[in-house]
């Protein structure tokens, strides 16, 4: 499919619906080509991508953080809490 730049300002949709159906969408400017749009392909992680997030997420289990809420609410609390610390 081919869309040309004014056409891709007023019929958006023309190219969603496209990239939907897993159709290329060559877009042009006065006759040349500026781009090509590909509709995108899933990912799938592998084990070794799975097992490196794993371990990524899981980094500072070791710290004794029981709830994410309560660390998050101590980090933004700042360093004054009193009137009298200003």
């Amino acid at each position: 499919m081919q869309l040309t730049a004014s056409q891709l300002q007023s019929k958006h949709k023309v190219l969603i619906d496209a990239l939907k159906r897993g159709e290329t969408v060559e877009i042009t400017y006065h006759g040349q080509t500026l781009g090509i749009v590909h509709p995108a392909t899933p990912t799938v992680n592998s084990q070794e991508q799975e097992a490196a997030m794993n371990e990524f997420f899981g980094m500072h289990q070791d710290l004794g953080i029981a709830d994410v809420e309560d660390e998050l609410r101590v980090i933004r609390k700042g360093r004054r809490s009193l009137l009298s610390d200003l």
